[in-house]
């Protein structure tokens, strides 16, 4: 009796794993790239009640227009709206695989519960093209063609596969059936998140630097009248020393939210050591356009970077017709030794109240927009605005804490992040649409306690 209950708890425990794991089962272990979206239904359901995405989905009606497209489609192929739902509502998973012979060749491919019939009409009556069959390999598979882009679509079980290649549809069906090793999902992914996204970089691996980025995890949540995106990004250290440094790092980038701000945009970071910055991101900069800048040896370049103290605010006006900003890049020692050089690729050099200051002219047809850089003893500051106008910013009494509705993220915000970004979408709408909204948008880095990246982004 004990062993024939053993046998049935086994079964059930089985069971429960294979249920859990489902349509994740698709996902070929050679995928790069995987995205599995669950209890659709449940959280699309908590995520109308974010004011974001009630005003999108209800108040400017997007909802709606779909929901009648939708009905309009179902009934022009002759199938049921449920059914065209239900496909969504369902659990799903994306996938993609790159060719390892070519980094510009991607393979994708969608799996849910449907059936390929209903999903190329659906195709067809949206885009138009052709629709068809093809046989590749034994196996016979529906085809969509359009634009030069060929879909093929497979069915198995009660799912339906859909990629740009026929191969890895084979793939999939192979993992599924157990017949050739699956995806395994890493990292700690909370149990009730909606959907959640695994990155696995194959080509870094060669990397000569000493960081090198290799696996990252992203997920999303509802809660909260929010959805939030989570993700980590792990790193392989070649330099130890390096690894140890970024762990000694004590980076507090929401020191700067009572900085003087307004607008509806501003980003604040902190960087423990610019130098070991530098360093680490300088193999990854070669390329960038570089011809503005002033020409520094990597000695002087280093030795300027020494001269910051790592923290940074920038605001701008994104949402309204003035179109403004100031960059405040605080400093550790004076730089007036480096301004003259510096200088060199400047439309023009003058004194204000004391100090350097740097205009950059661009000219677009007959308009000439101007640039600023001001030199003050422990700051320089970049802005589009006169210097007596940035003058007049730095005193207003308004803070970043105080801009549009950031205080509502203030129990979610991480007092060890290098860099928080906020951006007021309520007041941006209100700009364009003269819609009152409480909406808001944070993003927020921080490194854990194993030197990997970790971000977050909050709408609301």
């Amino acid at each position: 009796m004990l062993k024939k209950f053993s046998l049935i708890l086994l079964i059930l425990v089985i069971s429960t794993l294979a249920l859990a794991q489902g349509v994740m089962n698709f996902a070929p272990k050679s995928a790069n790239v995987v995205a599995v979206f669950e209890n659709n239904s449940q959280n699309y359901s908590a995520l109308k009640k974010a004011p974001l995405f009630s005003f999108l989905l209800d108040d400017l009606g997007i909802e709606s227009l779909i929901k009648s497209s939708v009905s309009q489609t179902a009934l022009s192929i002759n199938t049921k709206t449920s059914q065209i739902w239900n496909a969504i509502q369902n659990d799903f998973v994306i996938f993609g695989k790159r060719d390892m012979n070519s980094k510009s060749e991607f393979s994708v491919a969608a799996v849910f519960k449907s059936n390929s019939n209903m999903v190329m009409n659906l195709l067809s009556s949206f885009i138009g093209g052709n629709l068809g069959t093809q046989k590749i390999n034994d196996v016979t598979f529906k085809t969509f063609e359009a634009n030069g882009l060929t879909i093929y679509a497979l069915d198995h079980d009660e799912y339906v596969l859909l990629s740009n290649s026929p191969n890895l549809i084979i793939d999939s069906v192979n993992s599924y059936d157990g017949k050739s090793p699956s995806f395994k999902a890493f990292g700690n992914v909370p149990s009730d998140s909606w959907f959640s996204i695994y990155f696995k970089d194959e080509f870094s691996k060669d990397s000569t630097s000493d960081a090198i980025p290799k696996d990252t995890v992203a997920y999303g949540e509802v809660k909260g009248n929010s959805l939030s995106i989570t993700g980590v990004s792990e790193f392989e250290y070649k330099n130890k020393t390096l690894k140890s440094k970024i762990l000694s790092f004590k980076s507090n980038a929401k020191s700067l939210e009572t900085t003087p701000a307004t607008g509806d945009f501003w980003v604040a970071a902190d960087v423990a050591d610019p130098v070991e910055l530098y360093k680490l991101v300088k193999n990854y900069a070669k390329g960038w356009k570089t011809d503005k800048l002033p020409v520094l040896n990597e000695k002087e370049v280093l030795d300027l970077v020494g001269h910051m103290n790592g923290k940074v605010f920038m605001y701008a006006n994104a949402g309204s017709s003035k179109e403004d900003y100031v960059a405040s890049v605080y400093l550790s020692k004076d730089i007036s030794k480096y301004i003259p050089n510096i200088s060199k690729t400047a439309s023009a050099t003058f004194k204000w109240q004391g100090h350097t200051v740097l205009r950059n002219d661009t000219v677009e047809g007959t308009r000439t927009t101007s640039d600023y850089t001001i030199f003050y003893h422990d700051k320089v500051i970049f802005s589009n605005m006169a210097p007596e106008d940035v003058s007049k910013y730095l005193k207003v009494p308004t803070k970043a804490e105080d801009v549009g509705n950031y205080s509502s993220f203030s129990n979610q915000v991480w007092n060890n992040a290098f860099v928080i970004g906020y951006v007021d979408i309520g007041n941006i709408i209100e700009n364009a649409l003269q819609y009152t909204l409480k909406s808001g948008a944070i993003f927020q880095a921080k490194t854990d306690s194993n030197a990997d990246f970790v971000w977050q982004l909050i709408l609301r």
